[in-house]
């Protein structure tokens, strides 16, 4: 069931881990836009229709979630 439901996503962009890290410059303080109890969302930038990182203030702006392993209610909710 959740292989189905991951194809219809097929159309969008994998980003690797590496690629995140750089594009919010190795998840800077000043990248954070908010943190909760799911974990913290940061601000960056990659080359429009890529997963390339750019140089900030250029490009496509992104968002990029990091999980909170330590958090219950994160992993009850994603379960649902």
């Amino acid at each position: 069931m959740i292989i189905e439901e991951l194809k219809m996503y097929s159309h969008l962009k994998q980003f690797t881990f590496l690629d995140l890290k750089l594009a919010t410059r190795d998840f800077r303080p000043e990248s954070l836009l908010e943190e909760g109890g799911f974990g913290c969302l940061f601000k960056g930038w990659v080359k429009e229709n890529e997963t390339a990182p750019v140089k900030p203030g250029t490009g496509l702006t992104v968002a990029v979630k990091t999980l909170n392993l330590d958090g219950f209610q994160c992993h009850k909710e994603l379960l649902v």
